[in-house]
């Protein structure tokens, strides 16, 4: 009875989703957790209702869920909850078409023959052929990585909507990863619809590729090796963040990898650039916020894809992060007498919305060698307390993205990023509050 219940409660999530019915969806999910369904199997569900709906539409909704997900290692097990109700009422108040796409046709075929079949798909900008040779490449229940190559590489082509498509693809392979490769062609097939149909701009790509021609570049040589960035590499990627114009930003970034630095650091370098002009930016800045996201999105295809074209990920990080050197601010704070009230006061900060302390409050954090895990799950928790509709679902998503990057680097400039974009967010935790019962239970 209780298995018929939780099935029952899922199917109205997925209905409610599908039909742009937040209130009914978000009222679902929450009695879904009042018993007891996995976290994970509401995300399906929300999912399942959204994919067949977007129609070209770009499913920024289903970026959302991936990162509530992929947060889920960072918070405790009580708070699962939290992210995935905001994903839920994000996702489910998205402008979606009024009738669930019909069912493709899947080619199947070699694998290898597909993937070369469907960028050219892509790359003409026949949808139909696109797909099925896509969804052909996927099989449920598993992971296989051939097809995940060949969609990075397509996305990487087309900076469209200032590298959107290849963020979202990206996002869309972990939320089907999160979920068991279960639900995969559904899940990704949205990704696909959005990448040829979605505005086009091959202008970046083909700044690289003239850039490299010229240069009789062997991808395969740099994409293997190399040494993690040192001070020295350090100082390199910024000058390549800080580029005069594009085609000095691509044979800095060469240059930078012939100098045997391995190409995910470099990545990680332009990270903690694109963070700090996050700290740098006035207000509530979203396309500073994008930057570093697209940073994220590209070290994973980096650390993912086996081809040599996954380079052209990191081409395309350094030319987003282009841009003149920033500057970040000094402002300093008291600090306070243990590691328990500096997160106590960085709490603070955030209901008072003063991101200038937020982000010094997190600097002496990190200078003092305090617990980078705890100060992860603070931010965490804060990223998922105002409306994901309200803030247009970035602080989940830059809470994903800023998360896995401070872990990997402990850079603090990443940590402060996140921090000034909480505390400067849109307030809105209304319906943070009247969850409070189901986080508590």
């Amino acid at each position: 009875m209780a298995a018929a219940g939780a099935s029952s409660l899922l199917g109205e999530i997925e209905s409610a989703v599908g039909a742009s019915r937040p209130g009914e969806a978000v009222d679902a999910a929450v009695k879904g957790f009042a018993a007891k369904t996995p976290a994970l199997e509401v995300i399906r569900a929300a999912a399942r209702g959204a994919a067949p709906r977007y129609d070209g539409l770009a499913p920024r909704g289903l970026a959302v869920l991936a990162a509530a997900a992929n947060l889920f290692p960072l918070i405790q097990p009580r708070f699962h909850p939290l992210p995935t109700l905001q994903g839920i009422s994000f996702i489910a108040s998205e402008r979606k078409a009024s009738a669930a796409a019909k069912a493709p046709l899947v080619v199947s075929g070699e694998v290898t023959h597909l993937g070369r079949s469907f960028l050219f798909a892509v790359r003409a900008g026949d949808l139909p052929e696109a797909e099925s040779i896509f969804l052909g490449m996927i099989d449920e229940g598993w992971e296989r990585k051939m097809a995940g190559d060949m969609l990075f590489r397509a996305a990487v082509e087309d900076m469209g909507e200032a590298g959107r498509k290849f963020f979202l693809a990206v996002k869309a392979w972990q939320l089907a990863r999160s979920l068991g490769f279960r639900d995969a062609r559904a899940i990704l097939r949205p990704a696909v619809q959005y990448l040829v149909k979605g505005p086009r701009d091959r202008a970046p790509y083909e700044s690289i590729m003239s850039a490299l021609g010229k240069e009789w570049v062997d991808l395969e040589a740099l994409a293997g090796g190399g040494r993690p960035l040192d001070d020295a590499g350090r100082l390199r990627v910024a000058t390549v963040a800080s580029a005069p114009d594009p085609t000095a930003c691509v044979q800095a970034t060469l240059a930078t990898l012939h100098d045997g630095y391995a190409a995910a650091s470099i990545t990680e370098g332009l990270a903690v650039e694109a963070a700090k002009r996050v700290v740098a930016s006035r207000g509530y800045d979203l396309g500073t916020a994008r930057t570093l996201m697209f940073c994220h999105a590209a070290r994973f295809v980096l650390g993912f894809s086996r081809t040599p074209e996954r380079l052209y990920s990191l081409f395309q990080a350094a030319l987003r992060v282009r841009s003149p050197p920033p500057t970040i601010g000094t402002a300093s704070v008291a600090d306070p007498p243990g590691e328990g009230e500096a997160l106590c006061h960085l709490a603070g900060d955030f209901d008072a919305r003063n991101p200038t302390e937020a982000v010094a409050r997190t600097r002496s954090y990190v200078a003092h060698g305090y617990s980078a895990t705890r100060m992860t799950e603070v931010l965490a928790n804060y990223a998922a307390r105002d409306s994901a509709v309200a803030n247009d679902g970035i602080n989940l998503l830059l809470a994903d993205a800023c998360a896995t990057e401070f872990l990997g680097t402990k850079a603090p400039e990443i940590a402060m990023a996140l921090a000034k974009m909480i505390a400067a967010s849109p307030k809105d935790q209304a319906a943070y509050t009247a969850w409070t019962p189901v986080l508590a239970a």
